[in-house]
């Protein structure tokens, strides 16, 4: 099949115009207040007067941010009983939108500054990472393909936002940027009833070892983050624009390389999953990279090329993050918390970083070469801690070591939905599922094995059949259930379909 087939058919799947909904709408607003916010490390002018904001907001936001996120990482075993609370799923927005306001009016004349950088600062933080959650969460349950090409739109659309909000008055930037939180909040939380008891699994997502896990990811996103962080401080100091000139126009230009980028590697690659994305995508941002030197004195170009490699590496990781939980079943909750957390702190550190090496501004020629250098060296290196399908089965955690329970929010039982019915263990489903539609044991054990998330040559090499006998199985579970793609295969064993 050729590549322009190929396209079509994964078109069919999901066509363009259903890209646009209110989910997409929703992510895009909130990645709005972040880039209107925090992108330019602390240069943001969302306030009453129209100042920037101390350095200090960032930092303190960022910290925040990372700390709810590892925390509901780690603390995952009461994540049912937290986000289970509806005063958990209003804070959100909440404190996103006070935070705004705080910080907002951190500048003006006889203001109580620091009291309100601090405010500001954690309450920024924690809403917007109870949002982020909320997402990552959501977009569990999406089919892979969908989010693939739903997270590149989200992103140019907040690009787009953020250029329109830079023309408004100040007061104005202020309201809006403050509403944006609230919006998107209001998609999560009421419209999609993320958390909401109504709206719980039928089936208890797997877990993993979360060191293990951590350690994957989080070499991964630091060392790009770091990498992102320190090129775009580095070229800013040599740039003759403006920061706000330097974001603006050239953020929308990044965005829509990105998203030709993300769609490029989605509908064209042989492969289908992140792993040949990430391949590609780690290659074009290494050439990115590299050329930077080379437009040195071309601001607008430059500003371009910085910010594609930021945006691409941050579509590409939130992708990475929703493709593993929906593929293997995990915790969204756990999965973003973490991976997106160290994203987060990648990025503040690579912005420090870049700061303490902007010292040393003006950049010699062959500084600025070998900056380039060494953040294209970590771009590949970082290749090498992908996931791959054996890292993730390796990382799961046995029903032998779970004692053979589902045990959530800290109680000795499983936990029930609003109707009543028990949450099962992944397998007693499955058997379940096999015996309504009379699936045989071998078609049970195959469907199984892909609903965890193994290729259909993995389970050829698991269970010693050959690749037409796994495909003939897989075929008659799929016209059993009355299903035409995995998504909805693993709906109908959580219960959804």
């Amino acid at each position: 099949m050729g590549m322009r087939e190929k396209a079509k058919e994964r078109l069919q799947e999901v066509p363009l115009i259903s890209l646009f909904n209110l989910r997409m709408l929703g992510f895009a607003l909130i990645r709005a207040w972040v880039y209107l916010m925090f992108l330019g490390a602390a240069t943001s002018v969302v306030t009453w007067n129209g100042d920037p904001l101390p350095p200090a907001a960032f930092l303190g936001s960022t910290l925040c941010l990372c700390a709810l996120l590892f925390s509901c990482a780690f603390i995952r075993k009461y994540n049912v009983f937290i986000t289970g609370t509806k005063v958990f799923r209003i804070a959100g927005p909440i404190c996103t939108c006070v935070g705004t306001l705080c910080l907002a009016s951190a500048t003006l004349p006889d203001a109580p500054q620091v009291p309100l950088c601090v405010l500001g600062a954690v309450t920024t933080g924690i809403g917007s990472g109870i949002i982020d959650l909320g997402y990552g969460d959501l977009y569990r349950a999406v089919q892979p393909m969908r989010t693939t090409l739903e997270a590149p739109l989200a992103f140019l659309l907040a690009a787009v936002v953020y250029l329109a909000v830079q023309f408004l008055p100040p007061v104005a930037d202020v309201l809006i940027v403050a509403a944006l939180p609230a919006v998107s909040g209001y998609i999560l939380f009421v419209h999609f009833q993320v958390w909401s008891p109504k709206h719980e699994f039928a089936v208890l997502p797997f877990k993993i070892h979360l060191g293990a896990f951590s350690w994957k990811i989080g070499a991964c996103a630091c060392l790009i983050g770091i990498a992102d962080g320190v090129v775009r401080a580095v070229f800013l100091s040599t740039s003759d624009t403006t920061v706000q000139d330097f974001y603006r126009f050239p953020l929308v230009w990044a965005g829509i390389i990105t998203l030709a980028i993300i769609y490029g590697c989605a509908l064209f690659s042989r492969e289908r999953g992140f792993k040949p994305m990430y391949r590609t995508v780690m290659f074009i941002m290494a050439i990115f990279f590299m050329l930077l030197p080379v437009f040195t004195g071309h601001s607008e170009i430059e500003s371009i090329i910085g910010l594609a490699g930021y945006g691409t590496f941050n579509v590409l990781i939130w992708i990475l993050l929703a493709d593993i939980t929906s593929t293997y079943r995990l915790s969204g909750i756990m999965v973003f918390g973490m991976g997106w957390g160290m994203v987060t702190l990648g990025v503040l550190l690579g912005t420090q970083l870049g700061q303490i090496v902007c010292l040393g501004a003006p950049f010699s020629p062959q500084l600025l070469s070998l900056i380039a250098l060494l953040a294209t060296v970590a771009i590949l290196i970082s290749y090498m801690f992908v996931f791959s399908e054996s890292d993730l089965e390796s990382m799961a955690t046995s029903e032998e070591e779970d004692g053979g329970k589902a045990v959530t929010a800290g109680q000795g039982h499983p936990s029930e939905t609003s109707d009543g019915v028990r949450r099962q263990r992944f397998q007693d489903r499955c058997n379940d599922v096999a015996s309504q539609f009379g699936l045989t044991e071998r078609e049970t054990e195959i469907m199984v094995l892909f609903a965890k998330g193994r290729s259909a040559a993995r389970i050829q090499e698991e269970l010693f059949l050959s690749r037409g006998t796994v495909s003939t199985h897989l075929r008659h579970v799929y016209q059993k259930l009355d299903v035409h793609s995995k998504q909805e295969l693993l709906d109908v064993i959580e219960g959804t379909g």
